[in-house]
């Protein structure tokens, strides 16, 4: 290292910077530019905080997204397409209110959960459709 980076360093390291930790919001030195928390471990646990939140604001969406299709996935097996009664998928605990997207079959738009596309039909019957 030159002398002029060491001094520049001591110089920004002794007078110029101190930061806050973003967790514990201690005063602290950083020895790299962009660091952001004093020890390791608090930026672990902001970051893991920080995930937490977010899946538990989403899990409403997330938890009955999930069980749907692994309702899916251990109904159809290897099937291309299968038809249940719609009590039967209820009685499995599948949520209808909750869809990943929209898909066009057949020129009719219908709801969809990751690969399958759910048709409703007479007699409250739900075909289902693994279209990839």
């Amino acid at each position: 290292m030159l002398f002029k980076d060491v001094l520049t360093h001591y110089f920004y390291r002794k007078n110029k910077m101190k930061r806050q930790d973003l967790l514990t919001n201690e005063e602290f030195i950083p020895l790299r530019i962009n660091q952001k928390f004093a020890k390791a471990k608090n930026r672990i646990k902001y970051y893991n905080d920080k995930a937490n939140e977010f899946r538990h604001s989403i899990a409403y969406i997330s938890k009955p997204l999930n069980l749907n299709i692994r309702i899916l996935n251990e109904l159809m097996g290897g099937r291309k397409e299968a038809t249940f009664h719609k009590q039967f998928l209820l009685g499995k605990g599948f949520s209808w209110g909750t869809y990943t997207h929209i898909e066009e079959y057949e020129n009719k738009k219908q709801f969809a959960v990751h690969k399958y596309i759910l048709l409703f039909l007479d007699s409250e019957q739900i075909k289902i459709i693994n279209y990839k």
